[in-house]
């Protein structure tokens, strides 16, 4: 059957549409009996509320985009989850789009909420996104816009994820610390500002312990557990065994793990691992894997709290929030006796 409307079942009852909206809204100008009419005909077929028109008065949809660029991933399924909560505490509906990595498609996500009249939309860009014209479209529509995660720097835009150089810098400096030299680095995509930024860390934490930065130490792909298979596959070409390797997040981790496995490489025994991960994906995978922990429930929750409070200001905002991000040891890395760890 199909959804039925107002101006229907005013035609039905020979009344006003006005009249059937006052009606269901339990006007006090109604009568009681019209009352009854109009819903007793609204249940028989099954009648349900226009979400938008309903909120045309407070030109609201209350209504969030949410953008993410993989939900394979476990780390953005708890980021959901922390944007869901505050937006159902906050009586937000969410709309959630994926761009699969895809710039296209982040795009055609951003036109459709666009046209949808969201309130405001929450981002994590795609490792294809470099034109900002999109971006600059949403801030003339007046839509509050947040990043979170992976953001676009030189833009009017608010964003909420952890200083990912300086986490970066803090791991390695950690495992230098440890007693490890040879240090691979499986990065990320340089032109995703959370791949440049956790390479640059690196480099910083060696050349701080004056360690010599070697180009052939560091490979570039993507955020996937194949970039991690491949990249260690790669580096291990150059014939050398690294003490440690660092991995831009988990996921790539994880396809070092793989290869490692696959090429007999004894681990954590003969060579470490760590990375950018979550704690609760790092705990349940074999060996539990050493990480500078990136919490995605609060991320998600805190990027929704700051565009919640840039919908309510009426305004948009270039605020930058900052999530702690500790380390936590795992069974990926060895911890010699003696060694300081600080």
């Amino acid at each position: 059957m199909p959804i039925i409307n107002q101006s229907a079942i005013a035609k039905q009852l020979n009344v006003s549409r006005a009249t059937v909206s006052k009606a269901l809204k339990d006007a006090d100008d109604i009568s009681e009996e019209m009352k009854k009419r109009v819903r007793r005909l609204a249940e028989k077929y099954n009648y349900i509320p226009h979400y938008h028109a309903s909120n045309l008065q407070s030109k609201k949809t209350f209504t969030i985009g949410v953008i993410v660029p993989d939900i394979s991933y476990s780390f953005f399924a708890f980021v959901i989850d922390g944007i869901m909560d505050v937006a159902q505490s906050s009586g937000y509906k969410i709309i959630l789009t994926v761009s699969r990595e895809k710039a296209d498609t982040e795009k055609e996500n951003i036109l459709t909420l666009l046209s949808m009249r969201v309130d405001g939309i929450l981002l994590a860009i795609s490792k294809e996104t470099r034109s900002t014209q999109i971006f600059r479209k949403v801030n003339q529509s007046e839509i509050p816009l947040v990043f979170f995660d992976r953001t676009i720097e030189n833009l009017d835009c608010s964003s909420v994820g952890i200083d990912d150089r300086e986490a970066a810098r803090k791991l390695i400096d950690f495992v230098v610390k440890a007693g490890y030299k040879r240090v691979w680095h499986i990065a990320g995509d340089s032109l995703v500002d959370i791949g440049r930024k956790r390479c640059l860390g690196y480099v910083d934490a060696l050349k701080a312990n004056k360690i010599p930065v070697r180009k052939e130490w560091i490979i570039e792909g993507g955020f996937t557990r194949m970039d991690g298979y491949r990249g260690f596959n790669e580096l291990f070409k150059t014939n050398e065994i690294p003490e440690v390797v660092y991995a831009a997040n988990d996921q790539i981790a994880l396809g070092v793990y793989d290869a490692m496995r696959e090429l007999g490489i004894q681990f954590p025994d003969t060579v470490g691992v760590v990375a950018f991960g979550h704690h609760e994906f790092a705990k349940i995978i074999s060996p539990s894997l050493t990480i500078i922990n990136v919490d995605p429930y609060d991320l998600g929750k805190k990027a929704m709290e700051l565009l919640i409070r840039h919908i309510d200001d009426h305004e948009l905002s270039n605020t930058k929030v900052f999530i702690p991000a500790e380390i936590e040891i795992g069974e990926s890395l060895r911890i010699s006796e003696g060694a300081l760890v600080n």
